[in-house]
């Protein structure tokens, strides 16, 4: 990597680090997790539940990479804008990381993430949600604050994405475990 670079990367990364996610600052969390810490946390929920038949290392890219454009166009979250306008701003904001990083593989996969355009970027798409039902009941039992219910449901709709059943099946498990008290 040339020097301008790797201070472009130092920077994207720290502002990884700054960017709070709207979702939870808008439930009144206190000490909200950035969005740093959330893909951290998806990748390793990647790490322990991508089945075989998926490409884990492209799994976990796009794990890390699927909120990186947030560091210029910020965290929007359902609702807020169209979806047009959103994938828009989003894709703008990847087409400037990539730039910054000479690594036109990132906008890459970020069209794939979007898209859903394989069967590890659906797989993703549908881990993000359940990272939010962790993230969920983790502040629902640090912070008493009740929040776990409303992201299942939300993470419960992503699960029919997946056309493999026994992971359907194994994940929806794992998120039955998390809104029980």
């Amino acid at each position: 990597m040339k020097k301008k670079q790797i201070l472009n990367l130092s920077r994207i990364l720290g502002r990884m680090k700054q960017v709070k996610r709207t979702g939870w600052i808008r439930h009144k969390v206190i000490n909200p997790e950035s969005d740093a810490e959330h893909s951290y946390s998806l990748a390793m929920l990647i790490m322990l539940f991508a089945p075989a038949n998926l490409d884990k290392l492209k799994c976990l890219q796009l794990a890390l990479i699927h909120d990186l454009p947030e560091i210029y166009c910020g965290d929007i979250t359902p609702g807020e804008l169209d979806l047009e306008k959103k994938s828009e701003l989003e894709k703008n904001a990847m087409a400037m990381v990539a730039q910054d990083l000479e690594l036109p593989l990132l906008q890459d996969l970020f069209t794939e993430y979007e898209q859903h355009s394989s069967p590890e970027a659906q797989f993703v798409w549908v881990m993000d949600r359940l990272d939010n039902v962790f993230t969920a009941r983790m502040y629902q039992d640090t912070q008493r604050i009740q929040l776990v219910q409303e992201f299942a449901d939300s993470a419960f709709e992503r699960l029919y994405y997946l056309k493999d059943t026994e992971l359907r099946a194994e994940l929806s498990k794992i998120m039955t475990a998390l809104t029980e008290k």
